[in-house]
């Protein structure tokens, strides 16, 4: 804190006037300073961190960390120790704040709101308990989608990838749950303003990680399937240093169409390899429940499918199995690091869509889509349906072969 008895400043003016306006900028400035050497002693580590950027801007400096200190032209530097030595060198405050040694405020996305509400409170000033209950609740319910798909990432550390994760998930119960692209974009709204706004405050620099993820606001969300000469030649050929699970699921999935989740998901006795004609079969497991009551459904395997689903078998031990979102994100991360997104909006789930529109250019019937697909058939439903048989004569022109 401030140890000074008495403090004195030279007002440099003999104009009354003048001297009674640059007094109460002093005094302003003072009170500014004890206030934020109040907050430096604070358990909140963004308001120590906030303080000291505001010490900064009360000496006249601009706070910097340590690093670009350090790169500053020596003109500048003694500025900044002259400073120090005028306002209290004995002050790790005074010091933290002239030369950027303040520690760097972790915030998490199970603090964004809480750290929102600090900031913006015109947003809830005036507001009822029941408004604030109102205005709360769809901020924390995207949070929680958030901490259940991806984890309780730091601000700074949220990247492109972890959100398109999170769009394949919610792009996924769209398609399932017939939900509107609306219910989607609100959790990445309310996402993306929160974690703008708070690293705004607290000068926390980095792209905006959630730009560019909204969904279309017509009724069908907007899909983006890769074109099937860039998967056979570009994208399943550009696997090769993609971790084996992921690999294999890939495969799977590019000549099946079945979601990533259930191929994660599926059990190794019902990847059915050495029958007559190879199928993976997906049904509930005990403790995980299928999308719906239509993904139940058996798909025969062809080309990088089965080949896939031997590497899934033969794998001692399976990661995504209990967290199929970090499975989105490490496919996406390598799509784009490997220049494999055919297009900035195409992401993993995109191959699902590629199976899909092969289905629609053989002009197969309805039946045979939703049973291929695990979609709900929305005509009355007779006899048993198309036999492995019937679907393995479809399922062949489409799986894409591996070329070694």
């Amino acid at each position: 804190m401030d140890r000074r008895k008495k403090v004195k400043q030279a007002l440099k003016t003999k104009d009354e006037a003048e001297a009674l306006v640059r007094a109460g900028e002093i005094d302003r400035r003072l009170t500014a300073y004890w206030a934020s050497l109040v907050k430096s002693g604070s358990t909140h580590a963004p308001d120590r961190f906030r303080a000291a950027i505001d010490l900064a801007s009360i000496f006249g400096f601009q706070y910097q960390p340590f690093s670009e200190v350090i790169q500053l032209p020596p003109s500048d530097f003694v500025n900044r120790a002259v400073k120090l030595a005028e306002v209290g060198p004995d002050s790790g405050a005074n010091f933290q704040a002239l030369f950027g040694t303040a520690k760097f405020p972790e915030i998490r996305f199970s603090d964004l709101l809480t750290e929102y509400e600090r900031i913006a409170k015109d947003q809830i000033k005036g507001k009822s308990d029941d408004q604030l209950r109102v205005w709360r609740n769809p901020r924390k319910r995207a949070i929680k989608n958030w901490l259940s798909v991806v984890s309780d990432t730091s601000l700074d550390k949220t990247d492109q990838y972890q959100a398109l994760e999170f769009k394949d998930w919610w792009l996924e119960r769209l398609e399932t749950e017939d939900l509107k692209s609306g219910s989607a974009n609100k959790d990445l709204n309310h996402l993306a303003k929160m974690h703008r706004e708070v690293c705004k405050f607290h000068r926390i620099t980095q792209n905006d990680p959630f730009r560019g993820m909204l969904f279309p606001s017509d009724e069908e969300p907007e899909k983006h399937p890769f074109s099937r000469p860039w998967v056979q030649d570009k994208l399943l050929p550009g696997l090769a240093t993609l971790n084996p699970e992921a690999r294999a699921i890939v495969f799977v999935m590019a000549s099946t169409g079945a979601r990533p989740s259930e191929i994660a998901r599926c059990a190794a006795r019902n990847l059915v390899v050495d029958a007559a004609i190879p199928h993976i079969v997906i049904e509930p497991e005990p403790g995980r429940k299928l999308k719906t009551k239509y993904s139940r459904r058996v798909i025969p395997l062809c080309g990088s499918a089965l080949t896939g689903a031997k590497m899934l078998i033969e794998l001692n031990s399976r990661t995504y199995s209990e967290r199929t979102s970090s499975l989105s994100a490490a496919v996406n991360k390598y799509l784009s690091e490997h220049n494999l997104r055919e297009s900035p909006n195409h992401s993993f789930y995109g191959l699902r869509h590629t199976f899909q529109d092969g289905l629609t250019a053989l002009d197969v019937t309805d039946r045979m889509q939703t049973d291929l697909m695990g979609h709900k058939f929305d005509r009355p439903v007779y006899g048993k349906g198309p036999t492995l048989e019937h679907k393995l004569s479809v399922v062949k022109k489409l799986a894409f072969s591996l070329i070694s």
